[in-house]
């Protein structure tokens, strides 16, 4: 990962009219419009056919995809339809929400003048504080089952104010937030403190606290030591809790750099976090959308056995022990052009519990694009994340390449969770909902327009 940094370290772009894009949720993620430097008004649209892998058959499949940037205003739109027995594919019309999953992103982006950032879409990449509590959270790792959710943060001054809902139509999901205060003050050598509180809920367990709930808070300060140009060490230290569970201690440091000539930021964090029974760090992660207290994974090596009964995956934030996790964290971001993050959690306890997630995403050429995003859980160290592929993983890999003026070529390999259902047997007709992993397969070919 400090290989990573080199490309961010090395760039130098003349300061531009646009300032950098928040550091927050989706705001700088270079596959949207509007994270630019320099963003041009410009309108793409794209028209795609061709054969696609969903659970267990071939189907076809069309794709209609709008992409537009008019002044501070981004706007992302697009659906892939398939064919299914007498009309499209089950999951995809069974609602009046999958109208509203056609959109991508809707967005508000933050200038010079105005540092205000807002979005609307599916929660992709969310993260609170140094991720004691929330890291890396989205609900498209079950693509069918994609909330529409809203995010936003504004920076004035050295108050910065940041929150999101995964799910603004229905408001049964999972909502957080967090202010941070630049205080100026100093600690010894430490200089620049300041000050996060952060929290998270999930709407869809009742109250506050108890069995059925999800509520925690967050504490966490951090200043500036040292450092090179733009280049600065940052320490930290951190306290988050979940209301009637557990709690953890981090402290750590990042070093990086905000903002590289208006162009790039980059960052690696290195962090130790000793926790009680009841907690892990980021436990509302990529895979709590479909791995937390009430819903559930099921384990594809038993749910296709005919002599095992079927198991689940992964461990209930109620049956962790006590543990302490090593974290690794590292990201660079070219402002609307490409990204590197990667994300390594040890866990040291009884449960198996670390977590791992890189992504690599970049725009090519003539609105072409690139997208290798790879997450994994519920094993214990790096022979495990080698060895076993284990219940708990989600991958996608997305080229977009644009051929000729007009030609376009879309190939999308997607392994996630789709939600069970009585079709799948009695077990799953009531109750809890239960996902099982999905392996999908889309190479189609179309005409683009705009530029």
């Amino acid at each position: 990962m400090r290989l990573a940094l080199l490309p961010a370290l090395v760039l130098v772009v003349a300061g531009g009219a646009l300032a950098q894009p928040l550091a927050f949720g989706s705001a700088d993620d270079p596959l949207e419009l509007g994270t630019a430097l320099r963003p041009d008004d410009r309108i793409l649209v794209g028209a795609l056919f061709g054969p696609a892998y969903l659970p267990d058959d071939w189907r076809a499949a069309a794709r209609l995809d709008l992409e537009a940037n008019l002044g501070r205003l981004s706007v992302g739109v697009g659906q892939t339809i398939h064919s299914g027995d007498g009309g499209l594919y089950g999951p995809e019309d069974d609602e009046l929400y999958d109208l509203a999953r056609a959109i991508r992103y809707v967005r508000w982006n933050a200038t010079t003048g105005d540092r205000t950032y807002a979005r609307l879409g599916p929660t992709n990449r969310v993260s609170l504080g140094v991720g004691a509590l929330v890291s890396r959270y989205r609900t498209t790792t079950a693509w069918d089952e994609r909330a529409i959710g809203a995010e936003a943060a504004i920076e004035r001054g050295g108050l910065r104010v940041a929150g999101f809902a995964d799910d603004v139509l229905r408001l049964d999901g999972v909502v957080g937030g967090e202010v941070g205060v630049r205080t100026g003050a100093r600690l010894g050598p430490v200089r620049d403190l300041s000050l996060t509180v952060g929290g998270v809920h999930d709407l869809g367990r009742s109250g506050l606290s108890g069995d059925s709930s999800l509520t925690g808070v967050e504490v966490t300060l951090k200043g500036a030591y040292g450092g090179l140009g733009p280049i600065l060490v940052r320490p930290f230290l951190t306290h988050a809790q979940y209301l009637g569970r557990g709690g953890t201690v981090g402290a750590g440091a990042e070093v990086g750099a905000s903002n590289i000539g208006d162009a790039a930021r980059a960052r690696l964090r290195a962090g130790v976090f000793v926790s009680s029974a009841g907690f892990v760090p980021g436990h509302v992660g990529p895979f709590y959308a479909v791995s937390n207290g009430d819903e559930r994974i099921v384990d594809d090596r038993t749910f296709f056995s005919a002599t095992t009964p079927d198991a689940l995956a992964g461990t209930p934030l109620d049956s962790l022990s006590a543990g302490v996790d090593v974290v690794l964290d590292g990201r660079v971001v070219a402002f609307g052009r490409a990204e590197i993050l990667g994300h390594f959690r040890r866990h040291i306890g009884d449960e198996r519990a670390s977590g791992f997630g890189v992504r690599v995403a970049g725009r090519l050429p003539n609105d072409g694009r690139v997208e290798f995003g790879l997450e994994r859980q519920d094993f214990r160290g790096v022979f495990d994340l080698i060895q076993d592929l284990g219940a708990v993983n989600a991958l996608v890999l997305d080229i977009r390449v644009p051929v000729g003026n007009r030609g376009l070529v879309f190939v999308r390999s997607r392994y996630g969770y789709r939600l069970l259902t009585a079709d799948d047997g009695g077990a799953y007709a009531d109750g809890p909902r239960r996902f099982l992993v999905e392996r999908r397969f889309e190479p189609l070919v179309g005409l683009r327009f705009g530029g």
